[in-house]
């Protein structure tokens, strides 16, 4: 495979913006015959013609058209990668960053918005997925880091606790027959809703109801806990959820939260990145989520669990 230099694609790219030979070599400061030679050698490589004539300027060719845009991408990658390691500042370039759809929800854009206060030179790539895929995905190294709940795979990656979401049974107010305490024998004429079977919700519900004898457990699932969280809202069927993402409902009374004799366990909030890849950034983005997961109230911070039944409208 032909090793392309960064010369090479800079005389492609100066080219493409001066219109002629001449005049990128002088914004080169190199020789025309130096950036004609670095060309050929880019075309030899390639296989293709990058430039054709247009009276007295060049102009790119189809292929010269494709090349160009890849070169562009290359050289702002390079740029990114000497921005971030020559900078005293620790989150300076693109930081593939991941969240959970409960975090998002909840607290995001205050997240950003701290985020771009401190670092204003930050570029972040932003991945909001359920935790089963951040999880995927970073260990594939799509992602620098992610927050997630109940991590599972703990083997390649270090996790770092932030915080605890209380999940309760939740239903909108125009649903029928959903008062009193939430049982298996309540919800056995209600329909049922719930992340797919490899979410953490899933699990814990699941784990719940072979907990209070419940069977032939029927749920109808959905992978977008915003949609899932706006269709309880609507009335369409009770659900397993973190109560943060319903608060205003919560609060305005159309949604209820049901009280259970087996409270469901908090899900746990944790950064979670590649053991290999420990770094002042992601410890600086670290902070700003605790930071805000502190201030929101959404999230519960305490040595102490609480049941979520009765603590939602002061404590979230």
């Amino acid at each position: 495979m032909f090793r392309f230099s960064l010369a090479q694609l800079e005389a492609l790219l100066a080219i493409s913006k001066q219109g002629s030979f001449q005049s990128a070599a002088t914004q080169l400061n190199i020789t025309q015959p130096t950036i004609s030679l670095r060309i050929r050698e880019l075309e030899n490589a390639l296989g293709v013609q990058l430039f054709e004539r247009n009276g007295r300027s060049m102009r790119p060719s189809v292929d010269g058209v494709i090349a160009i845009h890849h070169a562009e991408r290359a050289v702002e990658l390079l740029s990114a990668m000497e921005a971030r390691l020559r900078s005293g500042d620790p989150l300076q370039g693109t930081l593939r960053v991941g969240t959970s759809e409960m975090i998002a929800m909840a607290i995001l854009p205050q997240i950003m918005s701290l985020l771009g206060d401190r670092y204003p030179r930050i570029e972040v790539e932003l991945t909001v997925a359920n935790s089963f895929v951040l999880e995927e995905d970073l260990v594939s190294g799509k992602l620098d880091v992610a927050f997630l709940a109940n991590p599972s795979n703990q083997t390649l990656m270090h996790i770092e606790p932030l915080s605890r979401a209380p999940i309760a049974w939740v239903s909108g107010r125009s649903l029928k027959k959903t008062s009193g305490l939430m049982t298996p024998r309540a919800l056995a004429d209600l329909p049922v809703l719930c992340m797919p079977k490899h979410s953490p919700l899933h699990r814990l519900m699941a784990q719940w109801w072979e907990q209070e004898g419940g069977v032939d457990l029927s749920v109808s699932t959905c992978n977008s806990l915003a949609m899932l969280a706006r269709m309880v809202a609507a009335g369409l069927g009770a659900s397993v959820l973190p109560t943060c993402v319903l608060r205003e409902e919560i609060q305005q009374g159309t949604v209820k939260i049901h009280k259970q004799l087996r409270p469901f366990t908090y899900l746990s909030i944790c950064a979670a990145y590649p053991k290999k890849q420990t770094s002042a950034g992601i410890a600086a983005i670290i902070s700003v989520v605790r930071k805000i997961m502190l201030e929101s109230k959404y999230f519960d911070l305490q040595d102490n669990v609480m049941d979520p039944s009765k603590d939602i409208r002061i404590g979230l």
